[in-house]
């Protein structure tokens, strides 16, 4: 049996907050799928970032973060991308 490799706990965060969005964008009903899909596009384009450059990725987690933090208002009914 194959057994995926150990993630660092710096993954393991992102794969969460990744999650996390997943599950607000589920929640937030009709709007979900562009949310998600946003969500998707930014993690992917960020996909090749070093593992070693914690700064970078601290930075991007905490830009995520503020993002989810507004998502998660209940005003908020979606995301348009410009």
């Amino acid at each position: 049996m194959n057994r995926a490799p150990r993630l660092s706990g710096l993954q393991r965060q992102v794969l969460s907050l990744y999650r996390t969005v997943l599950r607000t964008a589920r929640g937030k009903g009709l709007q979900a799928d562009p949310i998600a899909s946003f969500a998707r596009t930014e993690f992917e384009r960020h996909r090749q970032v070093d593992k070693k450059n914690y700064q970078l990725i601290e930075h991007l987690m905490r830009k995520a973060k503020r993002q989810l933090a507004m998502v998660q208002q209940k005003e908020v009914t979606g995301v348009k991308v410009l």
